[in-house]
């Protein structure tokens, strides 16, 4: 049998048998996280799964056992709800869950990488090709449908959350540890991961399903040219970024969020928390229109066509990716 590192974390051998019934074998280890060690494991019925040890820590196996809840959810309504949608979403497979020396383990079927990992890997710095995004956008947004249609909120959407399947043809959302009802709307400006957090949970303003929207917006520039499109250390700095590229929020959403007086003043001008050198008051800025739209940000940074892709073709993608941010084109 393996052993629990000093960290926590479970160190499987190969060939080590797991599950009730003796139901998988490990094979290879897959990596770690920050919650659990993943190994690749042979099923009694020859199949192939990641096997997911959750940390042997009290916290996190709180964690898990709330996402095991959403992934039932999951699992009973889904198909029903949105089959076609479904088909782009993580299932517990097998045995669902099980205990193995002291861990909660999750039993998937084995995937091949996340998109974070494939873009590093296959878009070598420069983005995926734009035919097999298209492909891969047309099915987060499958994903996101259906989980709008559950009342579903990720909370976690980025590159790292999506997975390619073994033969690349699809992608599935995964990972719904921070997924909750839209009815459980947390009070705090510090969901989501920083760069694909949505304004509205930096502002403190009602949201719903629509906040993965915008981390589906963001991951989708990433993918395509292989850059972050909005980056700060703060909120206040991810703000300024996101006004500078898109233009002024929304008075509603300057006045009335919760916490919308940290980032505007009364008359909906943009506090930059970049203290004045001179008086080390914040900076005030008056929101104007964007300087550069999404459109032309695209056309810079991505490749121009090589000789097998037509230039209308990648005209017409490249425009289709603008359209996906709501922003319209100048042009």
């Amino acid at each position: 049998m393996g052993e629990t590192d000093q960290n926590e974390y479970y160190s499987a051998w190969k060939g080590e048998e797991i599950g009730p019934e003796n139901d998988y074998k490990v094979e290879v280890a897959i990596g770690r996280g920050v919650f659990s060690s993943v190994y690749h494991c042979k099923g009694k019925d020859n199949g192939d799964y990641a096997v997911k040890f959750i940390r042997a820590n009290a916290m996190m196996r709180r964690v898990a056992e709330k996402e095991v809840e959403m992934y039932r959810r999951l699992e009973k309504n889904a198909m029903k709800e949105d089959a076609e949608g479904a088909q782009h979403l993580v299932f517990l497979r097998g045995v669902g869950t099980l205990e193995h020396a002291g861990h909660l383990c999750f039993v998937f079927d084995l995937l091949k990488c996340d998109l974070r990992f494939a873009l590093q890997k296959y878009g070598m710095g420069a983005g995926l090709p734009l035919p097999t995004l298209a492909q891969y956008v047309r099915q987060l947004f499958l994903g996101l449908r259906a989980l709008r249609k559950l009342k579903v909120v990720h909370a976690d959407l980025k590159p790292d959350n999506i997975l390619m399947t073994l033969n690349k043809a699809e992608i599935k959302i995964c990972d719904f540890g921070s997924a909750m009802d839209v009815s459980e709307q947390l009070k705090t400006s510090y969901a989501q991961p920083r760069y694909y957090r949505a304004p509205e949970i930096m502002l403190g303003v009602p949201y719903d399903t629509q906040i993965d929207v915008w981390s589906a917006g963001t991951t989708i520039y990433e993918l395509a040219t292989g850059k972050i499109l909005f980056t700060g250390k703060t909120n206040n700095q991810m703000l300024k970024n996101m006004i500078s590229i898109c233009g002024a929020f929304p008075k509603r959403m300057t006045t009335a969020g919760e916490f919308s007086k940290k980032h505007f003043d009364k008359s909906g001008d943009f506090l930059s928390q970049d203290p004045d050198s001179i008086t080390g008051e914040p900076n005030v800025i008056k929101p104007s229109k964007p300087t550069r739209s999404v459109l032309s940000l695209l056309q810079a940074a991505l490749p121009h066509p090589n000789a097998g892709v037509e230039r209308s073709d990648h005209e017409k993608w490249v425009v289709q990716l603008a359209e996906l941010a709501w922003i319209p084109s100048p042009f």
